[in-house]
């Protein structure tokens, strides 16, 4: 494509996954060569694919690839670049980073240096917050001590922060004054592993708030505008996983006064580039400042849809030295947008990431539907990095439709191999108070028993499975449009014993022929199915008359992948495992535990000899950028630890020895 501008000819892209690819896409548009950094293990990744050029880095820790600026900039020296883009997360928000970048002569596609530091650091921005008498909710700083005496001054709950954090990391709510001490103390290692910061402050924690941000961006000729508001309430572990613009039943003198508050901060501080200012709304309309991200954030599409800015664009063009190309008003409001995040993870395990190779997925087409995705069909997920696999945006001339096209997309999207949060996300689409627009940060802790539930399958459902199942059983070798002479060989009163979801299904092939298959399910119904037709990833078929499509994949593990409606199974007809003992369901008699999935250990909380009780902590394993605390099975006494805090742990590596 024709280059439109001149000023920048090569960027690299300092991020990878979804973040990446979406910044190729602008930068391709515009006419800039891009290159993608990766680590030997991502060969196979989404933005390696797709960048101009590819530069690999030596080492394998986060710190030594993604986290080592001089690496980086000096593999964007080497492939002479005119400038670097960061994305979000890792250095996004590093100032000395941003600093290095420009003493190399490299733009960096953001805020100036002093800028990050001034807003990474939350003491320095509420002191900024405070210049501008934007409303701020009372903290309290200083050290340990200092700390825990002032706060007994405030009421509780309270939260801890990273004084450099975001995204969730480094922060702690607080009940009971007894356990400030500790909960400090975590915070501060936390903030330390993640922000090499272990700075940290205390502050009063609303109960239920809603979380609205504004999309700000200024430029070096003095020019600053917004995009409006996003709605970012729908979090777990204090992370967005739905996010929506305009924010739903939001009195549009609250919103004047956030906007107003945002722009004064903003102009403030003479700001340059892409940023984000985050408040909190409390259940009475107060609002108050919470932090500035000084990059772009994971949920900007929402803002760029309702406005049909590319933030992107706006962002290199303005690291080039060129000014906003528009003005406030004409920035218009144009529809709903609400964005998705699929991540790989199982909420059924308190949101444990999922990790492995991702073996098939199923994408529909939907003119009114976005995707900023990372990883893609066949793609090894690692476990270093964060889970987000894509973000789903559904655009709507109203909240109401934009809902729904939504659901329509998540319910016939398929993803094989690792467990995500596609079904639960969908339940949330369909909860009445998320369809009125009545929800706040307690969201899925409200609602956690209601997402998680499932409802039993009907018959018709059971025949649907049973069906798939039949068909895919005698297809194992699928490939591009086939109905029955790809059929292959029937065997007459062929028999099946299923199993899925605590389903099992006893399946007779009665007979088949030209016309279809009839099939006796547990000995009682029978149905006729016709009109087969596999195509990749697609199978449908009638049963008495009705038409029925879904999505499929086959597993090496001899699993079949089933999703119909929405709904992900996996079945399986190979015979259960006879149980040798009584033991092996009794979780008194197991006394080694093994590390569930690889990581780092990032704290042991118990000592050789001690006794504990069932539920008790036993350590906190940090996997995709997720704590997981591992917890004890039984009541019984440690005799070994066999792992030292920060040590890299690989799957069913042995961690602790119990009597």
């Amino acid at each position: 494509m024709e280059k439109t501008y001149h000023q920048f000819n090569r960027i690299l892209i300092a991020n990878r996954g979804e973040i990446a690819v979406r910044v190729i896409k602008t930068a391709r548009d515009m006419g800039i060569e891009t290159v993608a950094i990766y680590t030997d293990a991502e060969e196979d990744a989404l933005h390696v694919e797709k960048a101009d050029l590819k530069a690999m880095m030596t080492g394998h820790s986060l710190q030594d690839t993604y986290l080592n600026p001089l690496q980086i900039v000096q593999l964007a020296k080497r492939y002479r670049v005119d400038a670097i883009h960061p994305g979000y997360g890792f250095l996004s928000e590093n100032d000395e980073f941003a600093q290095l970048c420009i003493a190399n002569n490299i733009a960096f596609i953001g805020p100036s240096p002093q800028q990050i530091k001034m807003m990474g650091n939350k003491d320095e921005a509420n002191k900024i917050a405070l210049e501008c008498k934007v409303p701020l909710l009372k903290k309290v700083n200083g050290n340990v001590d200092e700390m825990i005496n002032e706060a007994k001054k405030l009421k509780l709950p309270l939260i801890i922060k990273a004084a450099a954090g975001g995204g969730g990391k480094g922060m702690r709510i607080v009940n009971d004054f007894k356990e400030l001490e500790t909960e400090i103390e975590r915070a501060a290692a936390e903030a330390a592993r993640y922000f090499n910061n272990p700075s940290v402050y205390i502050e009063q924690y609303i109960e239920n708030p809603r979380h609205i941000e504004v999309q700000v961006i200024g430029d070096s000729h003095g020019n600053i505008i917004h995009l409006h508001e996003r709605e970012c309430s729908i979090q777990r572990r204090h992370q967005k996983v739905i996010e929506e613009a305009p924010a739903p039943n939001l009195d549009s003198k609250v919103k004047k006064a956030i906007l107003n508050d945002a722009l004064k901060l903003t102009k403030h501080i003479g700001y340059v580039s892409a940023g984000t200012i985050e408040f909190l709304l409390t259940p009475n309309q107060e609002h108050y400042f919470l932090e500035m991200n000084t990059r772009i954030q994971v949920e900007h599409p929402v803002s760029e849809e309702i406005t049909g800015v590319d933030i992107v664009r706006e962002q290199i063009l303005i690291a080039s030295g060129m000014p906003i190309s528009f003005s406030q008003d004409e920035i218009t409001i144009c529809g709903h947008a609400i964005e998705a995040r699929i991540y790989a993870e199982n909420p059924e395990d308190n949101f444990k990431p999922s990790f492995g190779q991702i073996i098939g997925t199923h994408i529909p087409s939907h003119p009114n539907i976005r995707i900023d995705g990372g990883a893609q069909a066949t793609e090894n997920l690692n476990p270093n990095f964060d889970p987000l696999l894509k973000k789903v945006i559904a655009l709507g001339n109203n909240r109401d439709q934009a809902i729904k096209r939504l659901r329509s997309f998540l319910n016939n999207y398929a993803l094989f191999g690792v467990e995500s949060n596609r079904e639960f996300i969908i339940k949330a689409l369909e909860d009445k108070d998320f369809e009125m627009g009545k929800y706040d940060t307690s969201f899925f802790q409200a609602k956690h028993e209601y997402l998680l539930s499932k409802n039993p399958l009907q018959n018709s459902e059971l025949e649907v499975i049973s069906a798939a199942f039949v068909i895919l059983k005698n297809n194992t070798q699928i490939s591009g449009d086939n109905i029955w002479r790809k059929t292959g060989y029937w065997r007459q009163s062929q028999q099946h014993q299923i199993r899925f979801s605590g389903y099992k299904l006893h399946l007779s092939v009665i007979y088949q022929d030209t016309s279809g298959i009839s099939l006796e399910i547990d000995e009682e119904d029978i149905i006729l199915i016709s009109s087969i037709r596999i195509e990749q990833n697609e199978l449908s078929f009638i049963i008495q008359g009705k038409h029925f499509s879904l999505n499929y994949t086959v597993g090496k593990d001899g699993l079949f992948y089933i999703q119909y409606c929405g709904r992900k199974w996996a079945i399986s007809d190979k015979p259960e495992r006879s149980k040798r003992s009584n033991k092996d369901e009794n979780n008194d008699f197991i006394k080694r535990l093994e590390a569930p999935m690889p990581g780092r250990i990032i704290d042991i909380l118990v000592k050789e000899g001690e006794q504990i009780k069932k539920g008790n902590p036993l350590l906190v394993l940090e996997a995709m950028k997720t704590e997981n605390s591992i917890n004890a099975w039984k009541d019984t006494t440690i005799t070994k630890v066999n792992v030292n805090k920060g040590e890299q742990v690989s799957l069913n590596q042995l961690l602790i020895e119990t009597e």
